[in-house]
């Protein structure tokens, strides 16, 4: 993980603040990685992908055209809750409910500029 974080330079590592994760957060922040935070899980598995469904359906989820993590992660998302694995199942919707909940506080930036433009606009449409 820290290899990964030093190639990428994430501004945020989300890790399951429960069981293994917790001594994983508190490793890596020793080792530097101060942007680490824990998530507690809300609900079960099925349910957190089902509570970011919308998110996805809408098409605010984009993946590369090319991967090569492509396959296996498109197989293990339209294979839930059936398939072998579930794990990228439960990261992607964690993140996903943590990219809704975190990122429209006041002062993130380019976020909330668009969430207001969005705003402004369909005030616009319901003034005409």
């Amino acid at each position: 993980m820290l290899e990964k974080a030093r190639e990428f330079k994430p501004s945020t590592i989300l890790i399951e603040d429960k069981a293994s994760g917790i001594q994983l957060i508190q490793e890596l922040k020793y080792e530097g990685l101060h942007f680490v935070r824990g998530v507690t899980p809300q609900g079960d598995k099925l349910m957190r992908l089902l509570a970011q469904t919308a998110t996805i359906e809408n098409g605010f989820v984009h993946l590369p055209k090319e991967a090569p993590w492509l396959a296996e992660y498109s197989a293990e998302m339209t294979s839930f809750p059936m398939g072998k694995h579930d794990d990228q199942v439960d990261s992607t919707s964690q993140a996903l409910g943590w990219l809704a909940s975190e990122l429209w506080k006041p002062g993130m930036g380019i976020f909330n500029y668009y969430k207001e433009l969005h705003e402004q606009r369909l005030a616009e449409g319901a003034s005409r």
